[in-house]
Order: structure tokens, then sequence, then C-alpha cells
């Protein structure tokens, strides 16, 4: 299968959206025999670049994994109970053979881990989570994502995406649910009368959104909103807003959906659906998901997803090497409220420019650091219970990424896949600050940047 990967990855460099080149998610999951080798497909920066990879982890792995890790791995194949085997092959990439292996349930896990922290490659999917809440049964299992894993769909279906900015719904240091609610159910039908204005290039596209009118539905600004409010992200509060801020979209969203299955009839594969057996008559097959929103995250100067900010000033880079710097707006205004001296002013923004944080500098007040918390100020475990609060207000799946300091060990990166699991998120990626040569975001000089335009195998050859 990797060698196929690599000729669809080829192709894809070449086809561009809007000017973009495409972006692909590849799974496999941990029953295939050539899992091993899919694992180890991006060991090596800049390869198969066109697409993400994630492994599929099934509950029954993940049971052997915290009940009995030592215990041999057995694939499936063609029914079959086989062992995973090493592909291998030449120094020009071509295969001449594979051969079984003996690998336990802990080991190939280890694998996996060791490859997240190398690079960030693979993510892990949960897809058993994900089909207990397959909206369309009928239509069979879910297989895959799109490229960023929050939108879980069957062949041929799509992602029609929209995201609420949580910002600008802060009034007076608290959230404004009522405008919350309305701005949602303005947002659902805006959503659902986009299905039936595009058009696809491939036909069955077209017809199966028009069949399923599945929307995605979901939020940014989330971490910004906080910093209004004086929430600490990783606290109990914090967690308590995630749950009723996206709980009050996904209430909104579905009530939204009834009435316009009443003013405008339920989606053709309605009788196919799980709301057939609830007699709940639905527009729409699914309604709410938590996309990245990097570039739209941009346009509005507001974070991004459910993310918490990853610095307080920054630098982000595009695909052709342009630079973006970032500086925190809350953060900014919080620092004239404390009535700091000019000169206090300056070495703060010197500081927070080159370190992207202030949790080390304690001469501040403690509410200003509890409140001002950066992604890299948290444990892993922090990343994921947010995670999992908003998965439970949520339909289909969330795009999150765990940014551990480079610091972090593979014992951390295990910990938060097993947690994640544990606490019913449906995948999970992880990321370990410089463990790749080119990053988007960056903290510190701007010509200290490698490019996003450089070759990674050059750059570490220098």
């Amino acid at each position: 299968p990797v060698s196929f990967l690599k000729i669809y990855n080829e192709a894809f460099g070449i086809i561009k959206q809007q000017g973009r080149h495409g972006a692909n998610m590849a799974m496999m999951s941990i029953d295939h025999p050539d899992v091993l080798d899919f694992l180890r497909s991006k060991e090596v920066e800049g390869a198969i670049r066109n697409f993400n990879i994630s492994i599929k982890l099934t509950d029954k792995f993940m049971k052997k994994l915290t009940e009995s890790p030592d215990e041999q791995w057995y694939c499936t194949w063609k029914g079959e109970k086989v062992k995973p085997r090493r592909v291998l092959r030449h120094a020009n990439g071509s295969v001449y053979g594979s051969e079984e292996i003996d690998i336990t349930v802990g080991e190939i896990f280890d694998e996996i881990v060791h490859y997240a922290w190398t690079n960030g490659e693979p993510g892990v999917v949960f897809i058993d989570a994900v089909n207990r809440t397959n909206p369309l049964p009928a239509l069979g299992e879910i297989e895959s994502s799109n490229p960023c894993g929050e939108q879980f769909l069957h062949p041929y279906d799509n992602c029609n995406l929209g995201s609420i900015n949580l910002a600008v719904f802060v009034k007076n240091g608290k959230v404004d649910y009522v405008r919350l609610h309305k701005a949602t159910k303005v947002a659902v039908r805006l959503m659902d009368n986009v299905i039936d204005r595009f058009d696809f290039p491939v036909p069955q596209v077209t017809a199966l959104a028009r069949k399923n009118r599945r929307i995605g539905l979901g939020i940014m600004g989330f971490a910004d909103m906080l910093y209004q409010m004086g929430i600490k992200y990783n606290s109990e509060e914090g967690l308590k807003t995630a749950e009723k801020v996206m709980g009050t979209v996904q209430k909104a969203a579905h009530e939204m959906s009834r009435e316009l299955a009443k003013e405008k009839g339920v989606f053709p594969n309605w009788k196919k659906s799980i709301f057939a057996e609830k007699k709940v008559k639905m527009r729409n097959a699914a309604l709410t998901t938590v996309a990245p929103t990097g570039s739209i995250s941009m346009m509005f100067d507001t974070s991004s997803g459910v993310e918490p900010n990853f610095a307080l000033a920054y630098i982000k880079q595009d695909k052709d090497g342009l630079q973006f710097p970032y500086f925190n707006r809350y953060f900014e205004a919080a620092l004239k409220e404390h009535s700091f001296s000019q000169d206090e002013m300056d070495a703060l923004k010197e500081e927070v420019i080159k370190t992207g944080t202030i949790a080390h500098l304690t001469h501040l007040p403690q509410e200003l650091r509890d409140t001002f918390v950066v992604s890299m100020d948290m444990a892993g475990d922090d990343h994921v219970r947010m995670q999992a609060a908003f998965q439970k207000q949520v339909d289909n799946s969330i795009s999150k990424t765990i940014n551990f300091p480079n610091s972090a060990t593979k014992e951390e990166v295990k910990e938060s896949y097993i947690l994640a699991w544990r606490t019913g998120c449906k995948s999970c990626t992880v990321y370990r600050d410089g463990s790749r040569v080119i990053q988007i975001l960056n903290v510190g000089e701007a010509d200290k940047i490698t490019s996003t335009t450089e070759d990674p195998k050059k750059v570490k050859a220098r």
C-alpha cells in the first residue's frame, strides 16, 4: 500500500485546488498486515508531503494495550489471523519481499508513539468511537476522514464547513448565550442553503452531499474568549465553559435543522439514518464539527478552533515562505489595564516575542499568568481533556493538536493517546516543538526560521 500511496502523493503534488496543493488523508487499520510499513512511511521529513497519515486503532487493540500489552499482536487478512509483516525493499525503494514478525501489542504501539514523537505522524483514530456515532449506519461503516481529521465521512460524501468566532460573543466578561444561540441558527440556515448552490466536479460527491445534507458547523476563538473572561484554559472552569458553549451551539444547530425539516423537508437519506429510528425529522444528517480554522482564524485575528493560543507572540509562515507576525491583542489590552510603565511594557513585549509565554515571569500577577496560558504551558492531559469536553457536544469530530515542548518524553505522548481513548475522543494528534526542521508556527526571531520553501533534507545536512 505504501508504494501506491507514493504514486498518489506525486499526483496530488501536481493537482491544485485554488492555487493550493491538494490536502489528503491516508489511514490504515492496526489490523492490516502492512501497518508497520505504513506507520514508518513518513519517518523522513518531507516524504509523502501531500498526505497526513493516521493509524486506526480499535477498541479491541486498546483493551489489549491497557490489559495485556505483552501479547503477540495478530492482524486480519481475508478473514484469517496473520502476524504483521516487514516489507523488504531495495535501496531504490522497490519491494522484493516480506516476512512475518513477532511483535507484541505494546511494542507496535511504542512504534506509533516513537514516530509521532519524532515528527508528529502518524496520528491515531479510534475508529470504533467514530462508528458509534455514525448517523447513517445503513450506508456502511465509516473508514476515513477529511485531511485534518474532524469530518469522518462515507465514500463520496463531503465536508461543508463553517465556524462561529466565539471571541466576539463576550460581553462584560460573560458569554452572551442568547446571541450565540441566534447566530448558530442563522449559520445553520446559511450552510444548508450552500448545499443547494454547490456543484462538484465529481457527480457522485454532489449527489451524496444532497442526499445526506451534512454540514460541519464549528467554532474558533475559544482561547481568546477565555482570555476576555479571565478563565484559565486548563482549569475546571475552562472545561465547564467549553461544554456549555459547545452545548449551546449543538442544541441550537439541531433545533434549526428540525425547523428546516418542517419548512423544506428532511434530507433524502433520512429513512436510512438514526433519526428515522428515533422518529425525529431532520434537515441534515449531521451538523457540528470543529475544524482547525487556520487561515480564517488569521483573517479574523483570533485563536484557531478549540486550540489554546500557540503563543502570545509568534510568526506564522505560509506555503510560499511569507511570514506573518502576531501579538495577541487581548494580552496587549490586559497589559495596559495593569498600568505598567512604558519601559516595563517594552521589556515584557520583548520577552514575549522571544519566548511566546509569560508562565516563567514570576514578578507578574498570578491572575495574569493563569489567564494568558499558551499551548506549551500545559501538560498533554490538559489538551486531551479539553478535546474530550468539546467532543461531548459535537456530532462529528474535532481537529486538535497536542502541542508538546521539545523536552516532552515518549511516555507523555503514550499517556495522552491512551487518555484520549478513555475520555471518548475520536482521534488524537501530537506535535513536539522543534521535531521538524520546517514549522508553520514559530516563536523567536524571523531570520532564524527555516522557510517552508526549503528542502528539509538539505537544511538538516548543513
